[in-house]
């Protein structure tokens, strides 16, 4: 076995000096070619597929109650990490996002700062992953500390071996790839800082890349790792520096560093946090001992989900959508938004840019506004997407609320009556298509009716506070919303379902 891990090194070195011999940039369409396939991955586009999909295969399925803001995933070669960095691949496959912004450590270049790549693409085996190019120069334009230096990105893996499982499991999502020299904590907080800042209401998701311990034997590996995870499970990144340093100077033999990319992990945990993650969930371990079987010298790697946990409820004995749990600071901060929205937007002056830090508020979730001046509805317009943040999606819909509603053209809200408006704000589950109305529950799901252009909703609250029983939910919205013929739900019109959170502006 030694003998097969040192051919495998000579052959990794060997590809190395190939890689510096050739050309890494394409000069005419600014694509960075790939330097670490055939040595850390396969070099064949069919090999590379068959890898990946069969990693992706055998990995666990888990699910995590909320939405995933970021993922780390090991770097080494595909034979030794593969299978770990599919737990977190495999967890994330089928999200949707705007892009994918890769944090990596710098491997062989020395350098202070990040450097980003602003390359039109990435090439692997699998064709080209193309940059975020807007997204690269708006954070360089938001802190000095990030450049581009085009030598640590031609030859690093950090960054490139996450691309061929970004691309099968993301096919077209655009990526950012950053690679990180020498930061301190203060640096890694304005880095994160500014990716929060320029992703703006962009949906993304973060991966950190970095290996665990560096060759300690595989008895002392275990245990150092166990506690690199129960420090990074916590969520305290402060804490993941000083623990590293803590663990580094009992001695253990021939331990280099506890992660390779501490930095990237840090940085990625300040800015998930930002984005409003607010729990860790370890996913798997493993390192190379447990491939090679070579245990007195090996390295550590695993994976790790950041994410915003949703809390279970229950209503009249049934559940409910998983809710977020808002402080009464938020709650109010979120009313006030859509109140001075719409107070703008009837005195035709712009919408107020609102600073808004909470985590529950920089959400994305569809949302409806509904506006009551004594229990007469007064407009009630929504969007369903999770394409913007609650708190930007709640100040659009209030304004539309009290300004678009068709029903109101000739009666529209007035700044006057503003003081008698009651503002309800229902925070809304994805869409779901049904197959039978059986799956519908009255007081819980709110229905969305579509037939050819025609299409029309109720919120779960409607048929409760009308009285109705399931046919007439659906025979109402037939014909009051979609403008369709009252049993158009039983001749071929689809029906979607969901659940929504209402926040009364009074409670």
């Amino acid at each position: 076995m030694k003998r097969v891990l040192l051919i495998s090194f000579l052959a990794l070195s060997i590809g190395f000096i190939y890689s510096l011999c050739q050309g890494q940039i394409t000069g005419e369409n600014s694509v960075r070619l790939p330097a670490r396939a055939g040595q850390f991955y396969p070099g064949s586009k069919d090999e590379l597929q068959k890898m990946i999909n069969s990693f992706l295969k055998q990995a666990k399925k888990v699910d995590v109650n909320g939405d995933i803001v970021g993922i780390w995933a090991p770097h080494a070669g595909y034979v030794f990490c593969g299978q770990v960095a599919a737990a977190a691949y495999r967890l994330v496959q089928g999200h949707k996002f705007d892009a994918v912004i890769i944090i990596g450590p710098s491997h062989y270049v020395y350098f202070k700062g990040a450097s980003i790549g602003d390359w039109s693409a990435y090439r692997t085996p699998l064709g080209d992953a193309v940059v975020d190019t807007q997204l690269v120069q708006k954070i360089r334009s938001l802190t000095p500390l990030v450049s581009c230096i085009p030598k640590a990105h031609q030859y690093e893996h950090s960054v490139e071996v996450q691309i061929p499982f970004i691309q099968t499991v993301f096919p077209g999502v655009p990526i950012v790839p950053v690679v990180i020299g020498q930061l301190s904590y203060k640096d890694s907080k304005k880095l994160a800082d500014a990716i929060v800042k320029a992703v703006g209401s962009k949906k993304v998701l973060l991966v950190a890349s970095s290996d665990m311990s560096h060759y300690p034997n595989y008895k002392n590996a275990c245990k150092v790792d166990q506690k690199t995870l129960d420090t990074i499970a916590a969520f305290n990144p402060k804490k993941v520096l000083s623990t590293s340093r803590s663990v580094l100077k009992k001695g253990i033999e021939n331990l280099e560093c506890t992660l390779c990319g501490e930095t990237s992990v840090i940085t990625v945990m300040l800015a998930s946090k930002e984005l409003g993650a607010d729990k860790v969930k370890v996913l798997t371990y493993a390192n190379s001992g447990d491939v090679s079987g070579e245990r007195d010298r090996v390295v550590g790697y695993g994976t790790v989900v950041f994410y915003h946990k949703f809390k279970k409820v229950t209503y009249g004995g049934k559940k409910m959508l998983d809710e977020i749990v808002f402080s009464k600071e938020e709650k109010k901060k979120l009313f006030n938004i859509a109140r001075q929205s719409i107070i703008a937007a009837l005195k035709r002056e712009k919408i107020p840019e609102f600073s808004v830090t909470e985590p529950n508020l920089l959400l994305k979730r569809g949302v409806f506004v509904t506006l009551m001046n004594h229990g007469r509805l007064r407009g009630c317009i929504g969007h369903f997407e999770a394409d913007f943040p609650l708190y930007q999606i709640a100040s659009q819909m209030a304004v539309a609320a009290a300004t678009q509603d068709y029903r109101f053209m000739y009666n529209p809200v007035t700044l006057d009556e503003m003081d008698q408006i009651d503002i309800k704000i229902s925070i809304l589950s994805a869409l779901k298509k049904i197959n039978s109305i059986d799956e519908i529950e009255v007081g819980k799901h709110g229905i969305w009716i579509r037939q050819g252009m025609r299409s029309g909703t109720y919120l779960p609250e409607v048929a409760t506070e009308m009285g109705w029983n399931k046919i007439e939910f659906l025979e109402h919205c037939c014909v009051e919303k979609a403008g369709l013929p009252k049993d158009a739900w039983k001749k071929g019109a689809d029906i979607y379902i969901y659940t929504s959170q209402v926040l009364d502006e009074h409670e």
